[in-house]
């Protein structure tokens, strides 16, 4: 399964260097100490937030993601999902109360990356005028490997 996940302020902060989670003291040992980290907002109860939670839920660790910061409309990372928390830590300490309580780390973060939305669009054979707007999941019958085999040339990282 692939993840295309939009990220704005203040999601940036925590997405663009590792942050620091030693002073975490609900941080289970499964979360690692220093970490990149996204959350979903699923604390109301609205179809998004439902749609997010049951996202969130379905995430597993390795899951490639594309992260498509909605404030600039342009694909300008790479990752995959890693560990999961549900918590309140990262949205008062970073996000300033953004109401994003279930958390991932990204892994492998390569934020080289910079597609317009149209071009990935065209590899997935979404419509062109598709934008993200809340975490979305990539339909296994579209084409997830031509996207990865895009985003490795687009990060000059295709072996011959």
């Amino acid at each position: 399964m692939m993840w295309i996940v939009p990220v704005k302020p203040p999601f940036i902060k925590t997405l663009e260097s590792k942050v620091d989670l030693t002073e975490w003291s609900e941080r289970s040992l499964d979360f690692p100490l220093f970490a990149r980290v996204l959350g979903v907002r699923t604390e109301t109860v609205d179809s998004d937030r439902t749609r997010n939670k049951q996202y969130w839920k379905s995430m597993e660790s390795g899951d490639p993601l594309l992260v498509y910061r909605s404030d600039t409309e342009r694909y300008v990372g790479f990752g995959a999902i890693g560990a999961k928390a549900q918590t309140t830590y990262f949205d008062k300490a970073y996000w300033d109360d953004a109401g994003a309580l279930s958390v991932f780390t990204v892994t492998d973060y390569d934020d080289s990356l910079d597609l317009e939305p149209e071009q990935v669009n065209s590899v997935l054979e979404y419509e062109e005028s598709f934008r993200p707007c809340g975490l979305s999941k990539v339909s296994d019958d579209r084409p997830i490997n031509d996207l990865l085999f895009f985003l490795d040339v687009n990060r000059n990282r295709v072996t011959t």
